[in-house]
């Protein structure tokens, strides 16, 4: 399967089944997120006061809607329609008037004006091109702003690719086959969190290493992870076999 299909398949995907759309939208629920991100690089949630924050891949909106009750002024994107609607629907339940919500593919995006913090969780790596998504968050972030990116771990991820393999092979690329049979054959959630789960054709995985070299070769100065790690592989590992943080976020600075 080409990458166009691939991108066309995934955006089909979010338009049927917005994610997290996790079920407690309150605005006590929402200011969890932002102290959670806040948390990772050691600040207080004052920290988002008045910066100017670009989010890729927003989903339904519960990161972009918890850092604009901290004060942030954000412009939050997501290529599905239905995702962008219902963030949009948050927002106006919480009575945010701030934050400015697009229907944009983050590979194509093209704003001239810069951002203290940008964004990415956990919707690089389901981009055709995650280093090409990297590369433009890299571009709108200015000098001594923060670059925040949540990807999929290549190691402590093994577990659910080899899910997904056994998914292709009986289901193939129809996502409501993988949805049906990843939930009956290894169980979930709601239907958004299984779809996410089983019904997602395209990811892709990467590694602390990895990561550590996009940023040196931009001239980003390392902050912050989560989790914390002190040599990459041999703790990816150590995660994969305590089977956790599948999921792990790296933090840099623009110097």
């Amino acid at each position: 399967m080409n990458n166009e299909k691939k991108e066309k398949l995934v955006q089909k995907l979010y338009e049927k089944y917005p994610y997290p759309n996790r079920g407690k939208k309150n605005r006590e629920e929402l200011l969890k997120y932002g102290k959670w991100v806040s948390n990772i690089f050691g600040e207080k949630t004052d920290f988002w006061s008045g910066k100017k924050v670009l989010e890729l891949g927003c989903g339904t909106g519960e990161l972009a809607n918890s850092l604009a009750i901290f004060g942030a002024k954000i412009k939050a994107i997501d290529f599905s329609e239905n995702s962008i609607r219902e963030a949009k629907k948050l927002s106006k339940k919480i009575g945010n008037q701030e934050t400015v919500f697009l229907k944009k593919n983050i590979l194509e995006i093209e704003f001239e004006e810069k951002f203290d913090v940008v964004i990415a969780l956990g919707s690089l790596h389901h981009t055709i091109n995650a280093r090409k998504g990297f590369d433009i968050a890299y571009k709108h972030c200015k000098k001594n702003g923060l670059i925040i990116i949540g990807l999929y771990n290549k190691y402590s991820r093994f577990r659910h690719r080899v899910k997904r393999v056994i998914l292709f092979l009986f289901a193939g690329n129809d996502f409501e086959k993988r949805i049906s049979l990843g939930k009956k054959i290894f169980g979930g959630k709601n239907i958004y969190w299984c779809a996410d789960k089983y019904g997602q054709v395209h990811e892709s995985y990467h590694s602390v290493s990895e990561v550590l070299k996009w940023f040196k070769k931009n001239k980003i100065e390392f902050v912050a992870s989560k989790p914390k790690f002190v040599s990459p592989i041999i703790d990816e590992l150590k995660w994969l076999l305590r089977k956790e943080n599948a999921f792990f976020v790296m933090i840099g600075r623009k110097i």
